[in-house]
């Protein structure tokens, strides 16, 4: 009943951390940014194209190529998963003799795109964005994610 009690309150206080977390104040100088920059770690060319094409569609940056002048650096990377399963089944066929077995392995694979927004000068990101695509239509849901930051609480 304890165990029961302290595992409840742990999960409560990670979700409410979370939530807070998520609701992390974007920096000032992001609404000022003028250029920005995309490095693809993803090593999918879609995806940068998809980016690409929303940020002009956007207009609100000066898309650069050296993330070094960027006042804004978007990094995309790529997760892959895998998942194995093994299966073995028995069949007696009530001769007298051994049942008959058989072994399956099946896999599933799948993906998602991250997206990180970082300030020039810094590691750490003030946003990312995750999607399951992995291709151009991730590329470009992810910068329509950051096209909806509405400017809320500000950091000084």
């Amino acid at each position: 009943m304890i165990h029961r009690r302290i595992t409840t309150l742990a999960l409560c206080l990670f979700l409410a951390t979370s939530a807070l977390a998520q609701r992390k104040p974007i920096p000032r100088p992001v609404f000022a940014a003028k250029t920005i920059a995309i490095v693809n770690h993803a090593h999918n060319d879609a995806v940068e194209t998809g980016a690409l094409e929303s940020l002009k569609r956007w207009g609100k940056f000066t898309v650069v190529d050296d993330p070094d002048t960027a006042d804004i650096v978007l990094t995309f990377e790529k997760a892959s998963e895998h998942e194995g399963k093994s299966t073995q089944t028995s069949k007696d066929n009530n001769d007298g003799k051994s049942p008959e077995t058989s072994y399956n392995y099946s896999m599933s694979f799948g993906s998602s795109l991250t997206m990180k927004a970082t300030m020039k000068g810094s590691t750490s990101p003030f946003y990312t964005a995750t999607d399951s695509d992995s291709k151009k239509k991730g590329g470009a849901a992810c910068v329509v994610s950051f096209q909806r930051l509405q400017p809320g609480p500000l950091t000084r």
